[in-house]
């Protein structure tokens, strides 16, 4: 049984990513594990982590969500290591190999000796570290480094992501860390849909439900006076613009340029000449009682998320990480 755990020191470091993309791309028979549970959602009144649902569905495990990631990190009351490891020992029945994700950061859980590399000690996995290009992430991956000392570990290296040159790579390698693969930014998998944005707003579709599939490729917020929005609006092609349901002027000009959806915040229902506009052409309009800024905020967030039902994206996530990691470093192969 080969065990790779696949840690981050940052948030929004592509982890997931990266996860899926090894799965996807091993011929062997790909388990996985997340003991903590961090983004959650809600399906037919259950509550689980939206990575476990993601890998549950890609990978067709046998697993339910609730087995794949079973537990919360609570600092007043922690679970057990022991208790961590039975339940890896538990799903890797049957698997070739075990992936096993960390949190955001790989020290979460040290106050209750549960920490990833904790984890990863306790129940013999290999470590890759997932990293962005940012400064801070290569700070804390060189600090990390040097604290791995400390256990008896199998660090196979880092995978950087969302790289744009190769000066990153070029500075770890200088200190001595192996770069297993720079994974770079691919536009089409920062898009996503029209249901997606509903669905994590909570939103109500007030008009064009048969839309709901347009993809949105940018975001937009409708706050300033008409004239410039609208210089704006004619560079942002298929963008989700989200303004107050009492800015009519904005509505409309959105609605006269490439837009994939309008999203409209404090709960106001739209006027109902954009109603009659956006069914001319085609527009979704979701509406929401967040105000504009905790709207935008989540939809920000739908980057980082993989809809487990989109085989496009995860073909495309599938081969972009097969090509520029090196999968037989990674596992050790």
């Amino acid at each position: 049984m080969k065990n790779l755990f696949l840690g981050s020191v940052t948030e929004r470091s592509g982890k997931s990513m990266i996860a899926l993309g090894l799965a996807k791309s091993c011929r062997d028979m790909v388990g996985f594990f997340k003991p903590f549970r961090e983004v959650t959602i809600c399906h037919e009144g259950r509550v689980f982590d939206q990575d476990a649902h993601l890998m549950k569905c890609a990978l067709d495990l046998p697993w339910s969500e609730e087995d794949l990631s079973p537990f919360v990190y609570d600092v007043a009351d922690p679970v057990t290591i022991d208790k961590i490891v039975a339940f890896h020992e538990r799903l890797q029945e049957g698997m070739d190999r075990m992936l096993i994700e960390g949190t955001r950061d790989i020290f979460t859980g040290c106050m209750g000796d549960v920490s990833g590399l904790t984890i990863a000690h306790d129940i013999g996995a290999s470590v890759v570290l997932v990293s962005s290009t940012s400064i801070s992430g290569l700070d804390k991956i060189c600090m990390l480094r040097k604290a791995m000392e400390q256990y008896p570990l199998d660090f196979r290296g880092v995978i950087l992501n969302n790289v744009s040159d190769s000066n990153a790579g070029r500075i770890l390698a200088n200190r001595g860390i192996p770069v297993l693969g720079e994974v770079p930014i691919v536009p089409k998998l920062k898009h996503y849909t029209v249901k997606e944005i509903a669905e994590t707003l909570s939103a109500r579709v007030v008009q064009g439900e048969d839309y709901l599939d347009n993809r949105v490729e940018n975001l937009m917020i409708g706050a300033m006076n008409l004239e410039t929005a609208l210089s704006h609006m004619r560079r942002s092609a298929r963008k989700a613009l989200i303004t107050g349901g009492d800015r009519t002027d904005i509505q409309m000009a959105a609605l006269s340029t490439d837009t994939s959806c309008l999203v409209l915040t404090g709960g106001m229902q739209p006027a109902r000449s954009v109603m009659v506009r956006a069914h001319e052409v085609g527009v979704p309009i979701i509406l929401t009682d967040l105000d504009t800024l905790e709207a935008s905020d989540h939809i920000d967030k739908l980057i980082a998320r993989i809809d487990p039902y989109d085989l496009e994206k995860i073909d495309l996530i599938a081969k972009t990480v097969r090509e520029h990691v090196d999968m037989d470093a990674v596992w050790n192969d």
